[in-house]
């Protein structure tokens, strides 16, 4: 996947604008807080982003528009700042479905990943199946985009997923307290829960996005089938009837409910999303409205 496919370039105002939501920072505590989005809270210059309607005009850099002609916001760097980690399931399940589950991936972690950039945050990518595969750590301001983009563009299916495995991985997850998206179809033999679990005792503000092509949700199969699971490479012969596809379909539903009340149960997010529905619309529409970004 090339690098400029993963962000429409008629997005990119709308995206300096948005921020990843952190409940740490909404209710007040001082770890994860964000970081002030006016002038002057500390004078130690960060950045520079375009202006764009609705922007502060008290933060405009006149002089550099009497340079170039065009209009920039200074940034400044505020003592409070917040990390943010995206882990991406990078296990062979994920190569699945016509856009991949992959590729809708790292296109929302792309998103997700400027735009915390744009405001200064500390953004840190993993990539895994059952251990940390490809990671990018510690990346702040957008001029590191540069770097995010063609990382995520690279990533590639590899083996079985073990979350678990994975987050336990030496320098897999941040020393200070953040947020931590997880983008996954989390088909995983050994659950999810322990993982979660362990992101939360790291004081991480967790947000889980599962990713199921529509395929998945509901296949229109019938007849006599040998299916193969695509990461044990174990097959099955299957007789496919209506009432089969029925119970599968409602054991897939059962699954979301699991995962999304375990998700409510310890005060973290849950995002049902298809690589079929369109990039915008997730971006926002489904993770706004979700509080994931605002």
């Amino acid at each position: 996947m090339s690098s400029d496919h993963l962000l429409d370039p008629s997005w990119l105002a709308r995206l300096e604008r948005m921020q990843v939501a952190s409940r740490r920072a909404a209710s007040g505590s001082q770890a994860g807080k964000r970081r002030a989005r006016q002038l002057g809270s500390s004078m130690e210059f960060a950045d520079y982003r375009a202006y764009v309607p609705g922007d502060d005009l008290r933060q405009l850099d006149w002089n550099a528009y009497a340079r170039s002609g065009k209009l920039f916001l200074k940034k400044y760097l505020d003592e409070t700042e917040l990390h943010v980690s995206l882990y991406l399931d990078c296990s062979r399940s994920m190569s699945y479905g016509q856009p991949s589950k992959m590729s809708l991936a790292a296109k929302i972690a792309a998103a997700l990943g400027y735009l915390s950039l744009c405001h200064l945050d500390h953004v840190s990518v993993y990539a895994f199946d059952r251990q940390i595969v490809g990671s990018l750590r510690g990346l702040q301001g957008k001029g590191q985009s540069l770097r995010l983009l063609p990382f995520l563009a690279g990533l590639q299916p590899g083996g079985a997923g073990d979350f678990e495995q994975a987050v336990r991985s030496p320098g897999a997850v941040q020393g200070r307290p953040g947020i931590s998206i997880v983008l996954s179809d989390f088909l995983f033999d050994g659950g999810y829960e322990r993982a979660v679990s362990y992101l939360q005792a790291a004081r991480q503000d967790v947000t889980l996005v599962q990713i199921l092509s529509r395929e998945e949700l509901a296949p229109d199969y019938q007849g006599e089938l040998r299916l193969i699971d695509s990461e044990t490479a174990q097959a099955k012969e299957v007789s496919v009837t209506g009432a089969l596809l029925a119970d599968y379909q409602n054991s897939v539903q059962e699954y979301q409910r699991q995962l999304a009340s375990f998700a409510y149960g310890r005060g973290i997010s849950y995002v049902a999303v298809q690589p079929e529905q369109p990039l915008e619309t997730i971006l926002f529409s489904v993770l706004r409205q979700a509080g994931v970004i605002r």
